[in-house]
């Protein structure tokens, strides 16, 4: 899947959450009104996201609004990718992947564990989900990316000095890491485990 550029990603982002609060698309004249660009402009953005398989674009003819449409597999809660419960390990940033699941907003992303630190209460396979914020109290389970692109699942405890990455299993060590190399990724608020994230999980699918 092709990476998006800032703008693209904004413009994905408002179509998917003028989506999900009203069930529509917006008027493209008030979207781009919206955004502060020329139609124009907005119209370009469209033409790549359709190229790139993040929405289904067609045209009406001269004079009149295209016709637009968000992929079902492009709403609902992105998988993002993988990430280590174990060794430190890179996540992908790109979702190839949605959960139909309602109640979530665009706080909120999936990750699929590999690993077996958090194990028995999170298994290998597993799917997280997580909310993009700050955890609330020391003990909590986070995605953490340690440096530029390192990732793990851990709780994580709050030191006066930095922080310490504590496995759910005891047999790996906890690793003590300075809050100048921390970055809090999201804060876990669940899982699905076995056949029902198979039954539920979309691929992404492409269109051109």
């Amino acid at each position: 899947m092709k990476q998006l550029s800032t703008a693209q990603a904004k413009v994905f982002s408002k179509l998917k959450d003028h989506k999900r609060r009203t069930g529509q698309l917006p008027v493209l004249s008030l979207l781009a009104q919206d955004m502060g660009m020329h139609y124009v402009s907005l119209k370009q953005h469209l033409d790549a996201l359709a190229k790139k398989g993040y929405l289904i674009l067609e045209s009406r003819g001269r004079g009149k609004a295209p016709y637009l449409e968000l992929p079902s597999e492009c709403i609902g809660l992105p998988v993002l990718g993988s990430i280590r419960a174990g060794s430190l390990s890179e996540a992908y940033a790109e979702a190839e992947q949605f959960l139909p699941l309602r109640g979530f907003d665009e706080r909120h992303f999936a990750l699929r564990v590999e690993g077996n630190s958090m194990a028995d209460l999170i298994q290998d396979g597993d799917i997280v989900i997580l909310e993009k914020c700050l955890p609330n109290r020391s003990g909590e389970i986070c995605a953490i990316r340690v440096g530029d692109s390192e990732a793990t699942l851990k709780y994580l405890d709050i030191l006066t000095d930095g922080y310490l990455l504590r496995a759910h299993n005891s047999d790996f060590a906890s690793i003590k890491i300075t809050a100048e190399d921390i970055h809090i990724e999201g804060v876990y608020k669940g899982l699905i485990r076995g056949e029902v994230s198979v039954s539920l999980i979309k691929e992404r699918e492409y269109y051109y």
